[in-house]
């Protein structure tokens, strides 16, 4: 397995040695990200346009905000931990999620951070759904003794609370890997071991998701709504969650391929992509009911994609890869120089192309890119 974090690079979601990384550092949520003029160039994990500025979050909990004047600041951040995704529904109004199941809230466009949850509040959420499974369970086993779907439910509903209860004694361990918010009231944060949390009140409030099926505790990767008010989320082993409900109930998973899937995208004419490990890219025209896989030019792994206003897509990956494509199906290649992980891309402006990644930001002017096409 690999790891969206510093030495075990970058993959979005499938997590190894995360106790030792909690458990040696418990602190990392209470210490506040330090301020050092290196931050753009340490890991950063993925970025956003907001207004006229991009927002961009990574490794240390740093977040660093670059106005379209060409200032570069790095805010207030309460914590000193990886930052794996951020999501602005507006020009104010964002969150990000990282290790330790942490989820901070901007409300002035990435300006400052305050913390809304971590993993100690999440196992807490996890353990007290599953108690109240048990009771519920037992009550209805005592009426029904001979009903084996209510024991195996029952025997499930232990299990859980075992997990829940060696999850809250481990500390905050499991990490979010993406956030998406429909609004300034609701969104989703999902990671590690199929852990989904959701709120109704801007992040005041979060519950645990329970009713997606997910017995292997895969990883969810990424989480996306889309235009016709669906819920998509996707992850390790190529396995996609629908829910046309919010997430109250999820239609029979399904597994699009073998390779986990890092990203989803949808673009301005409804198209929808799903990139993962091996340089897999699928492409859905019925928001996502029937998919077909697009053939591209490397095997390198694909972790983040934008849309330019013009309709040209980018996909950025493993070892510095970045492809480009006019029509979905037909895409070129382009070498980073340095050949390390870049883990998202995004229009800075008309020009010009931020990438972020393993050797943090650095720009890419589109005319440049044009002429080095593969």
């Amino acid at each position: 397995m690999k790891a969206k974090f510093a030495s075990l690079l970058p993959l979005l979601g499938v997590l190894v040695a995360l106790p030792v990384v909690a458990a040696g550092l418990p602190d990392r949520l209470e210490r506040p990200s330090r301020m050092t003029p290196l931050a753009a160039q340490s890991q950063l994990t993925d970025l956003q346009r907001v207004g006229d500025d991009m927002v961009m979050v990574g490794a240390s909990g740093h977040v660093l905000v670059h106005g379209a004047g060409g200032s570069l600041k790095q805010s207030q951040v309460p914590v000193d931990l990886l930052l794996t995704a951020v999501h602005f529904v507006d020009d104010k109004f964002g969150w990000a999620v990282g290790h330790d199941g942490v989820i901070l809230h901007s409300t002035d466009a990435g300006k400052s951070w305050s913390k809304q949850l971590d993993g100690r509040a999440i196992g807490k959420l996890m353990l007290d759904w599953a108690e109240s499974e048990v009771a519920r369970l037992e009550e209805a086993s005592a009426a029904a003794p001979d009903d084996e779907a209510l024991s195996t439910a029952l025997d499930n509903a232990y299990f859980a609370v075992d997990d829940a209860r060696a999850g809250v004694e481990a500390g905050p361990s499991r990490p979010l890997l993406d956030v998406w918010f429909r609004s300034a009231q609701e969104g989703w944060a999902v990671g590690a071991y199929g852990m989904i949390v959701h709120t109704r009140d801007g992040g005041q409030n979060w519950t645990f998701v329970s009713t997606l099926e997910n017995p292997e505790r895969l990883h969810l990767n990424t989480v996306l709504g889309l235009a016709d008010g669906s819920l998509l989320v996707a992850g390790e082993g190529g396995r996609v969650h629908r829910s046309s409900d919010g997430g109250q109930t999820w239609e029979p998973v399904r597994k699009l391929t073998d390779a986990s899937l890092y990203k989803l995208l949808q673009v301005a004419d409804g198209r929808l992509l799903a990139l993962g490990f091996g340089g897999t890219l699928l492409l859905s025209r019925d928001q996502g009911q029937n998919w077909q896989s697009v053939t591209l030019p490397v095997r390198a792994s694909l972790y983040g994609a934008d849309e330019l206003s013009d309709g040209t897509l980018l996909l950025v990956g493993q070892g510095g890869v970045l492809l480009v494509s006019q029509d979905g199906q037909d895409f070129k290649r382009w070498q980073a120089p340095g050949k390390t992980a870049l883990l998202g891309v995004a229009s800075f402006s008309q020009e010009v192309l931020a990438l972020v990644g393993n050797d943090g930001l650095q720009f890419l002017s589109r005319a440049v890119l044009t002429e080095q096409l593969q």
